[in-house]
């Protein structure tokens, strides 16, 4: 009886397709099925009448008929019956692994079943990538996919991968010169292109490496490449498999933290600061080189929990424990600094001085310490001699920062070698003096004296916060300098100021990531746009409530579709001020220009009078960009023109356009197509001598300004591959011109909604700790025939869950708040209530209107999101969508 392929006997379990053979008695193909041709990359008709033996990689020099008769010889005496391993040899020049089983033909002609299995699930050879969701992957991911193939001469760049350097198919040609050029000189030993050479291989062979490649713009990025080499049987590389992506942030975070490491390494290695840190949370500690050796442990000691800091104490000092000693000291204070007394190794008392800041949980348990110590000059008797500074000071000189120590009369004690500098004079010099006559600041304006921040620390005992609104007197023939200061008070064990400490700073020194510029002008964006937003809140909150108050009192309903369009409003701006808020969310999307400006305009005009008129054409191209990051750039620009108007009168004009440049039209920008945006103002203008230096971060000519929007709007800007340009004149005006790279990809386009279904049937659990909430979103429900039951609290909900689900019935949806006041919130709510029913089916009711916290609930498991305020439609069409009717 003939055994079919389906129905052999103690056939391998198959790791993928099963190719198989028909074979004549000589071990000629007769027939092979579709997934041979599929490994071998031909048709059956190249295949048949080809030995089986020709097949597969041999280890003799040639082949011919006598050898691959006694090729088919060995197949029959070894493979008969079991598998063995053999390499199969494909049409493009590629090997694989594969298993190999032979097997007789019960028909009445003589012949074979030929059995060809891959060894393992990653070697089943790669299809052709036709579905749709590897068409949507490539094309539209962060992933950039790209395919060398030696052996055909092709190669292939996908369009994330060429966009994601800047390159569109017609700038980039599709060849492996163009790919290796872009390459960084230093790094061609990392492409997995000269890989290869390192070693002898066959088969594939998976690489992971990184190395720069040159943006379409002359930058170098940082890259990661993750995929997959082909060996031909002689170790010749036939091709590369891989995709791309942009590290270029990961670097600078490791950078960033290397310099870190190395300047704390720095600091503790030479001794002047010893460091040390104690974790009760992971139970861990880390003592500084200096710190080991200052109390006498060997180099390489550890210690492996934070009570075995003790050790390192007076054990008269620590009988309550490790961590009463490090609580008890100037409660109600994060940090604090004080004299210690240590316990060396070889018994002796070590006095130093130590800063110590403390983390502390919610309930105030002690979750952290760090700190510093260093050594103090002791007395005859082997006790602190008293803070004299010679010590201290010697830490003080690693900082940037200027610093001046003074007494509770506001004479200085001591200050560090950046002070000096600052204030052009030496320590000898400004030693006892009062610190009023040291440091005079004056308002940068009017060069009126400014109040003392000295005086007030002592006091009144509390901060002065950093300030950038004055220049420094340093004295006849000096020039005055801007500084950046604040001041705090140091207080004794009865809250009394013993003395202060003063820190300031010349702006121009400073210096902040691109990130920490944007988020650092953000708030301060915030703050300047409340009050116009409340302006706003209050106009629609007048609209709503005189609608309510017709209805209520007059018995006309006139006024309630003004209420419902003025909460719709309400709740678009609340939405627009949370985006504005969190800022963006690194995420680029292919954006409409004239749909954020028409946002960046209503939200930066908000409250005030000046005119804003927008000119933003329906055929402007689309940019690939961080919305939030983009908002904030045009509303900075926006805000900045409003406020130089005189008098709060004036105009504002906001033009879109685009634009097309050549080479060296706008440096350093390369030609292409461009949105570029105009914001122009007829306000007071810019000083000629200012234009310079107006996106140097903390440069300012106003009053109360940072001096942070122009340098966001510039770090943006450029790290959008774009270029902002500046002209201006006194008493005319001034007009900022934003370049932003033009991609030729469509906006997505969003789905409709669905028609609403009025009425539904079902029994919803709503639970939300505000009564009027509940008792008019059950009065909704009611409307849309709805069965309902109202919770108070996640504990009450859970109850009324379990009590119909006992009976079989389950609730048909549960609407749920995320937070409770004093029980238990939505999100914790839903878990039990899953673990109870897995097929559960909830909806967030949030006040919180965001995409990007939409996506993570329903990640989470929630089946949708529903923001507040709604209204009836809002309800019916969510609920329709849940329950699929």
């Amino acid at each position: 009886m003939s055994v079919t392929p389906q129905s052999r006997p103690n056939s391998p379990a198959p790791f993928g397709a099963n190719a198989v053979f028909f074979l004549s008695a000589d071990g000629r193909v007769e027939a092979a099925n579709a997934a041979a041709t599929a490994l071998w990359l031909e048709t059956p008709a190249q295949l048949r009448d080809r030995s089986f033996a020709s097949l597969f990689v041999a280890e003799v020099a040639s082949r011919d008929a006598a050898s691959d008769a006694a090729y088919w010889e060995a197949f029959l005496s070894t493979a008969l019956g079991q598998p063995i391993p053999q390499q199969l040899a494909r049409r493009d020049g590629s090997t694989l692994a594969v298993r190999v089983e032979l097997e007789r033909n019960g028909a009445a002609s003589p012949g074979y079943f030929g059995h060809v299995q891959p060894t393992a699930a990653d070697e089943i050879p790669r299809q052709e990538a036709t579905s749709e969701l590897f068409s949507v992957l490539r094309d539209r991911s962060a992933l950039g996919f790209f395919d060398l193939n030696f052996v055909k001469q092709s190669t292939f760049l996908s369009p994330s991968w060429r966009s994601a350097l800047g390159y569109t198919e017609a700038s980039l040609a599709d060849s492996h010169a163009a790919w290796a050029a872009l390459i960084h000189p230093d790094d061609t030993t990392a492409a997995p292109d000269k890989l290869a050479g390192r070693t002898t291989a066959t088969g594939t062979r998976p690489f992971n490496v990184e190395y720069r490649m040159r943006h379409a713009r002359g930058h170098y990025v940082w890259v990661q490449c993750i995929g997959v080499q082909c060996f031909g049987p002689n170790g010749s590389l036939q091709r590369i498999v891989g995709v791309q992506l942009d590290i270029a942030e990961r670097k600078e975070l490791e950078e960033s933290a290397l310099a870190a490491e190395e300047r704390l390494n720095l600091l503790s290695e030479r001794g002047r600061v010893a460091l040390f840190e104690l974790d009760f949370v992971q139970h861990s500690v880390w003592l500084s080189p200096a710190f080991k050796n200052l109390v006498g442990f060997e180099e390489h000691e550890e210690l492996i929990e934070p009570e075995n800091f003790l050790r390192a104490l007076p054990p008269e000092d620590t009988a309550g424990g490790i961590i009463p000693f490090f609580t008890q000291p100037k409660p109600g204070q994060t940090a604090y600094f004080d004299t210690l007394r240590l316990r060396h190794r070889n018994g002796a008392d070590l006095w130093v001085y130590a800063g110590i800041i403390r983390q502390f949980s919610r309930r105030r348990d002690l979750q952290r310490v760090l700190g510093f110590i260093t050594p103090m000059p002791e007395d005859g008797a082997g006790g602190p001699a008293g803070l004299t500074g010679v010590d201290f000071i010697a830490v003080l000189a690693e900082l940037r920062e200027a610093v001046i120590l003074l007494d509770r009369h506001g004479s200085v004690l001591m200050l560090n070698a950046t002070a000096e500098r600052l204030l052009d004079a030496s320590a000898e010099q400004l030693v006892g003096r009062s610190g009023n006559d040291v440091f005079r600041p004056m308002h940068r304006e009017s060069g009126a004296a400014a109040e003392s921040p000295i005086d007030r620390a002592l006091a009144t005992g509390s901060p002065t916060a950093l300030t950038l609104e004055f220049v420094l007197d340093r004295g006849a023939g000096i020039d005055s300098l801007p500084v950046a200061y604040s001041c705090r008070a140091v207080l004794d064990a009865n809250g009394v100021a013993m003395g202060a400490v003063l820190v300031f700073r010349d702006p121009a020194e400073m210096s902040l990531t691109p990130d920490e510029l944007v988020r650092a002008n953000r708030f301060e964006a915030l703050g300047q746009l409340a009050g116009g937003i409340a302006h706003d809140f209050n106009n629609l909150l007048t609209t709503i409530l005189g609608g309510v108050s017709l209805a209520k009192d007059n018995r006309d309903d006139s006024g309630l579709e003004s209420s419902e369009r003025a909460c719709m409003a309400a709740k678009a701006l609340s939405k627009q001020l949370l985006q504005f808020a969190k800022g963006g969310t690194g995420t680029r999307q292919v954006l409409r220009v004239a749909e954020f400006l028409g946002e960046s305009v209503r939200f930066s005009a908000a409250g005030s009078s000046v005119k804003i008129e927008l000119s933003a054409p329906n055929e402007l191209g689309t940019v690939l960009a961080d919305r939030g990051q983009l908002l904030q750039v045009f509303q900075n620009l926006i805000l900045n023109a409003v406020q130089a108007m005189p008098g709060d009168a004036g105009n504002v004009w906001v033009t879109a356009s685009n634009v097309t440049l050549t080479e060296n039209q706008v440096a350093p920008l390369p030609a292409g197509a461009y949105v570029a945006v105009e914001v122009r103002d007829n306000g007071s203008g810019i000083a000629t001598e200012h234009l310079a230096r107006v996106f140097d971060p903390f440069f300012t000519t106003k009053k109360s300004g940072s001096g942070l929007g122009l340098a966001t709007v510039h770090s943006i800007v450029k790290r959008h591959g774009g270029q902002i340009g500046l002209e201006s004149e006194l008493g005319v005006g001034t007009t900022f011109t934003v370049f932003l790279p033009s991609v030729e990809q469509a906006v997505p386009v969003e789905a409709r909604a669905a028609p609403t279904l009025r009425y539904g049937t079902g029994r919803i659990l709503f639970m939300d700790d505000d009564p009027e909430i509940s008792r008019l979103t059950e009065g909704m429900l009611l409307s849309l025939e709805y069965k309902v039951d109202l919770a108070r609290s996640g504990e009450e909900a859970i109850q009324f869950y379990k009590r119909y689900l006992n009976i079989k019935r389950p609730y048909d949806v549960v609407i749920m708040d995320l937070t409770v006041i004093g029980g238990m919130g939505g999100e914790q709510c839903f878990k039990v209530l899953r673990d109870l029913d897995p097929g559960v089916r909830a909806i967030v009711a949030s006040g919180y209107d965001s995409e990007d916290m939409a996506q993570d609930y329903l990640t989470m498991g929630f089946c949708g999101y529903l923001t507040k305020p709604y209204r009836v439609s809002d309800l019916a069409r969510i609920l329709k969508k849940v329950l699929g009717k």
